[in-house]
Parts: C-alpha cells; sequence; structure tokens
C-alpha cells in the first residue's frame, strides 16, 4: 500500500515517514551560543538565527551605544533623546 486509507493511519504514516533521531537533530536546530551582545554578537545572531537556535550571553541586561552618550557631553539637549 502506498497511500493509507484512514485518517489515523495518514497520521502514523506521515509520522514514520517525518521523525527520525537524525531529523530531531537537523542543522536547523543546533544551538549557537554567542558570548558579548555588542555590536558584533547581535549582527552575528542576526546572521545565524535562520540557521541555529541562538543565544546570547552578555555581563549587562541592556545594549550600551557609547557614541549616543558622547555626543551628549557635546550637547546636553542630546541627553533627553536618549
Amino acid at each position: 500500500r502506498t497511500q493509507p486509507h484512514s485518517p489515523r493511519e495518514a497520521g502514523n504514516h506521515l509520522a514514520s515517514a517525518v521523525w527520525s533521531p537524525r531529523a530531531a537533530m537537523a542543522p536547523a536546530q543546533r544551538r549557537v551560543l554567542i558570548i558579548g551582545g555588542g555590536f558584533s554578537g547581535l549582527c552575528v545572531a542576526r546572521d545565524l538565527k535562520n540557521h541555529y537556535l541562538v543565544t546570547i550571553v552578555d555581563a549587562k541586561e541592556f545594549f550600551e551605544y557609547t557614541p549616543g552618550v558622547l555626543r551628549a557631553y557635546v550637547k546636553p539637549k542630546h541627553l533627553d533623546a536618549l
């Protein structure tokens, strides 16, 4: 038989055809750990997110863009925009 005759058989047929231990660890489901959430870490994470499960670890809970802070020294009104 090439075609299942009932919905239950169709589900079993589909599950046996699709799932395998090798499919469970397909390259698309492999994990990548990126240490550092600066510009480079975020850029790499963006590039890899379609192929891997990406986790970023950084010491800070926020992304700091320091050139914006330096601009506030020159233009104090810019501090409100940060």
